[in-house]
């Protein structure tokens, strides 16, 4: 798996839309076994997202991002993780321990919890390229959007654990979401319930 992280000063970049800077981590078996800095040239939402997906990362673990850049991502391919904040190194820890959910990595102002697409426990806000207000009026309005400055809906807080049968990677449980549904953020086998 390629994990992509933008940084600025050993920590993630505040906004992906504008960083100038990627690290590239390879992890195999749970262990990073390289990274390397590229620089990111592109300016234009289009040239920024064909250059991403020409480095061959399958996560993109990023501060803030624009819901259009996000979706562009997403529908390459591209796990994203945004909204996130703290030193690259710990951050990476997290995530291979399946502990990135842990409210000390969310972006101040990110208050709450809902689903993201690949099953995980992020802020609201974040993640099927809804953005700023998930496109539902900006603050939260409409179609049970949660109040708070990035709005969406929300998902009750985790119950339980899923666990890899592959690998033994545990993530948080979401109510409404099966293990089975959900794949492995290490190997990408199917998770199963735990508890």
């Amino acid at each position: 798996m390629r994990i992509a992280i933008p940084q600025w000063q050993g920590r993630v970049s505040p906004v992906f839309d504008v960083a100038g800077n990627l690290l590239l981590i390879d992890v195999e078996n749970g262990q990073e076994i390289r990274r390397e800095e590229r620089p990111l040239l592109r300016t234009d939402p289009l040239a920024r997202v064909a250059e991403f997906l020409s480095l061959g990362a399958g996560l993109l673990i990023c501060g803030a991002i624009s819901a259009p850049m996000e979706a562009r991502l997403v529908s390459g391919g591209v796990r994203v993780i945004g909204f996130t904040c703290g030193t690259v190194d710990d951050l990476l820890s997290a995530f291979l321990k399946g502990e990135l959910a842990n409210r000390a990595f969310m972006m101040p102002g990110c208050h709450g919890w809902r689903r993201q697409q690949g099953g995980n426990v992020m802020p609201r806000g974040f993640g099927r390229g809804l953005g700023r207000g998930g496109g539902r009026g900006g603050q939260g309005r409409g179609q049970g959007g949660g109040g708070g400055r990035m709005g969406g809906p929300l998902a009750a807080g985790p119950s339980g654990s899923c666990v890899c049968p592959n690998c033994g990677e545990k993530t948080p449980h979401l109510p409404g979401q099966p293990c089975n549904q959900t794949a492995c953020p290490k190997c990408g086998a199917k998770m199963t319930r735990s508890d």
